[in-house]
């Protein structure tokens, strides 16, 4: 079972609760939140910054086109959240375009077989994993003894971030974490392209 990823399934139709793979889901991750409102989502969603979280999104939420909408929303607080496209429309009838404008991780038809949809599901749980903040969270967790609330980047207006800081900034997607994420690829590049550091398995 995942212990440290979220599901959250946002669907307006209750019958989707029984749905054979919200059962999976639930034998596999410890924590599955099914919302039938949008905007209870959406305020758990961008209050739940600490976790990690993976969303199941219907398209035609509402009988209406408001996954669209949706996206955008969960977009403007972060693109660090997989967002995969729940829906019994067909791909060929949909409009995609804004989907992919918003980073919509994959698509996932309601007729999927359980072990099609595992494997997008299973695809955006190594995008988490692979993500900066679990290296950090996993580096602050490894070295219990080090200072996690010592400054370790100052920001454009003067202000220190400690590691535990940035953590919370980056899940957030806000500017600082954004700054910092960016800082960081280029100094790792920089000192591979140096050969002051080599990456090792």
């Amino acid at each position: 079972m995942t212990h440290d990823i979220s599901i959250i399934i946002i669907e307006d139709q209750v019958r989707f609760k029984k749905d054979a793979l919200v059962w999976e889901l639930k034998d596999r991750f410890e924590n599955v939140y099914f919302f039938t409102d949008s905007k209870d989502a959406l305020e758990f969603i961008t209050t739940k910054a600490s976790l990690r979280i993976i969303v199941l999104l219907d398209i035609d939420f509402n009988r209406k086109a408001e996954g669209h909408q949706i996206l955008k929303d969960i977009r403007k607080f972060s693109y660090q959240i997989p967002v995969i496209l729940w829906s019994g429309i067909d791909e060929q009838k949909e409009t995609f375009s804004d989907f992919i404008n918003n980073k919509a991780f994959g698509y996932l038809n309601k007729h999927a077989t359980i072990e099609e949809a595992f494997k997008i599901i299973d695809d955006a749980v190594i995008f988490l994993n692979e993500s900066i903040d679990k290296v950090i969270e996993e580096w602050i967790t490894q070295n219990p003894q080090t200072d996690k609330d010592k400054p370790v980047f100052l920001s454009s207006e003067n202000k220190s971030y400690s590691l535990n800081d940035i953590l919370r900034e980056i899940r957030m997607q806000t500017e600082v974490g954004k700054d910092f994420s960016k800082r960081l690829t280029k100094l790792t590049i920089d000192l591979l392209m140096r050969n002051k550091e080599s990456i090792n398995d």
